[in-house]
């Protein structure tokens, strides 16, 4: 622990301070991505197709107030994505006099790992955007036209988008319990098949939408992880070996 102790009101004084902090950031970025709510509701609407047509999701409003609604979520939801890491160190500046030097030197890699594997979901749930729509688009047929509320579109891809970026922390969170010596490789490895099924009933859970596919593209990125995870595993058991050799 630090050197000197703090009182409780001293703590409680410099959490303000670190909220006010994020709240004024957050407020900056909503004010920011408001501005290209239209933009970002654009790029939703038209998403990027890497292979294949490009294709326009039908959006229209069922109640007066929803595209202004929209718009402010998706200012709000942008903003905080954009001042995450902003928000991440204010967090690490409050815990930072509480830890130990070996646990500052993980913490710092820790934090910055989990706001790229975040994005990294993000941009994942992207680039697979137009299939999944694509796919869930085609069963209107006949009489049945695709015309979807744009405040349940938008509600639909930032619950998506969040789910991937959670699942995304799986190495992160494999790391610390290996730190933890609480999971090692040979465990990960002897209780795959396991895993497999909780895999799969934890990507049920958390996808917004009760189709296959979404599950499906949901399921192969967490078993992508997952064998990655090991790999990391195996690289701590492998560094610390190595430092208690010496």
């Amino acid at each position: 622990m630090a050197d000197t102790s703090m009182p409780l009101t001293a703590h409680l004084a410099e959490l303000r301070v670190r909220l006010i902090w994020c709240g004024l950031a957050l407020a900056v970025g909503f004010g920011v991505c408001y501005g290209f709510s239209r933009t970002i509701v654009a790029s939703l609407q038209h998403p990027v197709v890497l292979i294949g047509p490009p294709m326009t999701v039908p959006l229209q409003i069922i109640a007066p107030a929803e595209a202004f609604m929209t718009s402010i979520k998706v200012g709000l939801i942008a903003g905080l994505f954009l001042v995450l890491p902003f928000m991440l160190y204010q967090l690490w500046q409050f815990v930072a006099p509480g830890l130990l030097e070996h646990e500052r030197k993980y913490t710092v890699p820790f934090l910055v790992g989990s706001t790229a594997l975040f994005y990294g979901g993000g941009i994942m749930f992207y680039g697979i955007l137009p299939y999944l729509l694509n796919f869930l688009l085609s069963f209107a047929q006949g009489d049945i036209k695709a015309q979807l509320s744009v405040g349940y579109y938008v509600t639909f891809c930032i619950r998506l988008m969040i789910a991937f970026g959670l699942v995304f922390q799986l190495p992160m969170v494999v790391i610390f319990l290996t730190q933890l010596g609480l999971v090692s490789s040979r465990m990960m490895v002897q209780y795959m098949r396991h895993a497999v099924v909780l895999i799969v009933i934890l990507a049920a859970i958390i996808t917004p939408s009760t189709d296959p596919l979404s599950l499906l593209f949901m399921v192969l990125p967490m078993l992508v992880l997952y064998c990655c995870s090991i790999l990391a595993a195996k690289g701590i058991e492998r560094r610390q070996s190595a430092r208690l050799s010496q």
